[in-house]
This record gives structure tokens, sequence and C-alpha cells, in this order.
């Protein structure tokens, strides 16, 4: 049974049940559109994805968009005193029998995965009632992923990124329509008007884009502090503690720093764990915790076999430029050089293939040569050399991977060139950093 403060809780959460208007942003990122078609099914919905990056208010909007107010229920795991399976059950039983009517009922739950054996709970609800749709959200995979179990054939899962440098765009007041790879010429031409605009609008992107209530801010100072206290330190004290023990979030702190500055270079737990003066399996779970918080990511070398693959090196890629500029203390003005700024865009790009294709990786051969991404699904290596200067002198890596693995066609992201060369059977397109991007 809930007591007064989590009674005055939901009625906070649920100010529709009183007739009162959710305020809410008008934009809706790219992703509302494919979460909304799957509101119709069973299954539970469930959205993950990187601290601030929109996911309670893309949950609130399509909640808003639902018709019966009463048959609509939100709640927040944010408190401590929320986080008991017990009370999870306690809000579900309260709204069903006092606020509930006939019909289907739609329940939002954001952050759920703080709730020990949240998927449980629900899992018992599916199975026995055909008139509730879960919609939940969680800023750390760790419980949601680790619940598929449970969950298998019961869940949609919704990965919600980070700004897309199309999105960023859109929010700062222009617009870009979604490039497609054959058509990038006519497509360039078309925006050439805009873009010196879009290529500010890039700079911008690479220092501050990744999270939408940050996209038209121009002090350093304030987006420093907002990725810190808002992203970075609720990560490292709360998400992960909160649903693992971490016995020293000092060492945790330190291997993000870690990832954050070596962006895009490859990554030796081994190495890592013996600086840090902690053991192998220690460190190995910091990186796995990092990784399913959606905070960092990890590459892995391309081969056909799966096994082959996991033994080879890898590569980290911090989420956004923004974390490691908070973490390093860089100044927009430091970044200056060529490979801290090739870090970065490596990265960008990386994630962005992250949405074209499921499965992307990186090639790197005994010889130590190397194609920085390999969109897997559609067969597309990708090398980052972003520079004013840029010729198939810059491609033996990428014709090499490409003749293996008999590829026709490959990319190059620039700084400022687009071009196509040809060598001998195969392309290669050179293409700037910003109009590659718009591919998402």
């Amino acid at each position: 049974m809930l007591n007064e403060r989590l009674i005055a809780m939901v009625r906070d959460f649920n100010p529709r049940w009183e007739g009162k208007q959710i305020t809410l942003p008008a934009y809706k990122r790219h992703i509302f559109a494919k979460v909304e078609k799957y509101m119709r099914t069973k299954q539970i919905i469930a959205i993950v994805g990187l601290r601030r990056v929109g996911k309670t208010v893309l949950a609130k909007q399509i909640l808003a968009g639902l018709n019966e107010k009463e048959n609509t229920f939100y709640f927040m795991f944010d408190e401590l005193v929320t986080r008991n399976p017990a009370v999870l059950e306690d809000l579900l039983d309260y709204y069903l029998k006092n606020i509930a009517k006939e019909g289907r009922k739609y329940i939002f739950l954001d952050e759920v995965q703080k709730v020990d054996y949240w998927e449980d709970v629900l899992k018992r609800y599916y199975d026995t009632r055909e008139d509730i749709k879960f919609v939940v959200t969680g800023s750390a995979s760790l419980k949601i992923k680790k619940s598929k179990e449970s969950l298998a054939g019961r869940a949609f899962d919704f990965y919600m990124p980070l700004l897309t440098f199309r999105e960023f765009i859109e929010l700062n007041g222009f617009e870009a329509e979604k490039a497609e790879i054959g058509g990038l010429r006519k497509y360039y031409e078309h925006m050439l008007n805009k873009k010196p605009v879009f290529e500010k609008l890039f700079s911008d992107y690479v220092f501050k884009g990744a999270f939408p209530e940050m996209a038209k801010e121009e002090d350093e100072e304030i987006i420093k502090n907002y990725v810190r206290n808002s992203v970075i330190n609720k990560i490292i004290f709360e998400d992960i503690p909160a649903v693992v023990e971490v016995k020293k979030k000092e060492l945790l702190a330190s291997a993000l720093e870690y990832c954050a500055k070596e962006t895009a270079g490859l990554l030796d737990i081994t190495n890592l764990a013996a600086t840090l003066k902690v053991n192998y399996i220690t460190m190995r779970s910091y990186i796995f915790y990092l990784k399913h918080s959606f905070v960092i990511d990890i590459a892995y070398n391309y081969s056909k076999s799966i096994a082959k693959q996991l033994r080879k090196n890898k590569k980290v890629h911090i989420a956004h430029p923004s974390i490691t500029m908070t973490l390093m203390r860089y100044q927009k003005s430091m970044p200056g050089s060529e490979d801290i700024m090739g870090r970065f865009v490596e990265s960008i790009i990386y994630q962005h293939s992250r949405l074209i294709g499921e499965k992307v990786s990186f090639w790197r051969s005994p010889q130590k040569e190397e194609v920085d991404i390999f969109i897997e699904d559609s067969k597309l290596p990708v090398e980052v050399k972003y520079r004013n200067r840029a010729g198939l002198a810059d491609a033996d890596s990428l014709l090499k991977f490409m003749k293996l693995q008999g590829l026709k066609k490959g990319i190059i992201v620039t700084k400022d060139i687009l071009d196509e060369k040809e060598a001998g059977s195969m392309k290669v397109l050179f293409i700037p950093a910003w109009l590659f991007l718009l591919l998402v």
C-alpha cells in the first residue's frame, strides 16, 4: 500500500488526471515516429540511451498524444525510496484500482532499471493482462539488457542516440534533408548556398552538439558544467552504482577519463589496469559498465570469425567529444592539432555510422594497416582524414581492405573535399565530414 508521500509523487507526475496540460518541447527527435508506431503492439517498449539525450521528453511526448488521460500513467524512479520492487507493485496496483478506466492502459516507467527485479514484475503483468502497454526508459542498459531472458519476445528495444548532426541543425533553426550515398554530388550542389552555415554548425556540433538542452548554448563554461554535473557525475556516482556494486568510484572515473582522452584509439585493458593499479577483471568490468551506460562504445577488429574478433584489438570511442572536452578541460580553441581534431571527428563519424548499420567495426592488419570504420551491413569501409588535402595516396590501407574483401566502393571523410577517384575497378569517394553526417 502506498504511503502519502508516494501518492503525492504519483499525482505530481500525472497532472493530466486533473485536466492540467504538460508543457513539453515542440521539437521531436527523429526516433519519435519509429517508437510511436510500436505503441499499437502489445510488447513492452524499452527506450535506452545516455543521460540527457531526451528519453523522458520522448516518453512524455508519446504520452501526451494519447487520448484518454486517465488511461495513462507516468512515474520516475529517481529517488531512493522508489527503488524497492514492492513499491513498483504498489504503484501499479494503486493506479489500476483507483485511477484507470476501461480500455487499454499505457504505463510509462522512467529510469526503471534502478528498481531491483523490475523485469519480473512487468513480466507478470504482461503475461496476465491484455489491456496494459508498458513503456520503460533507462540511462543504463545494465538491467534492461540483462532482463532479456525473462522478457524474451515481450519487449522491443530502442536505442536513443545523442543528437545527430541533422537534429542539431534543426534545433538551431535550419533544415537539412537526409542525404543518400548515391546522390551526394547532387545533394551537395543543392545545399551549396547553406555550406558556410553547415560548416559553422559542424564546428559547434563537435564541441557541444550532443545534448538537446545545450544545442543553442554558446557559453563554454555552462556547457562543461552541464556535461560534468548532469551526465558524467550522474553516471559515475549514481547510475552505475544504483545497479551494480562499484567499490572504487574514483577508479571508474579514471577509466572514463582514459577512454575520453584516447577516443578513436586502441584499447588495451591489460595496460590500463596496470596503469591504474587494479586487476584485469575489475577493469574489464568497469569498461563494461561504461559501455552499457552509453558513455563509451567499443569497436571490434573486423573478422568473419566472431571468436577471432573478440580476441583481436579493440578501439574505444567516447559518446561525444564534449565529454572529452569537459574531462580534459580543453578549451574550444585548444584542440587545433590534426591529431586531436581527427580523433574527435572519427568518433563522431563512428557514432553516426552505428545509426546507418547495426554492425560497425574497424580493421587493423598485423602490419598495422588500418581502416577506421567498416559498416558491415552495407559493406562500406570508411577512413577519416580530416584535413584539406587528401588523395589516393591516403587510401592505401582502404584499398587493400577493399581488395581483400572484394569491395568496389570506399569512403574517405575529409574536411572540405568532395571528389571521386578510381583505382582499377574500385572507387573511392571523398566526402566532407559535415556532408557524411547528413546521411543519418
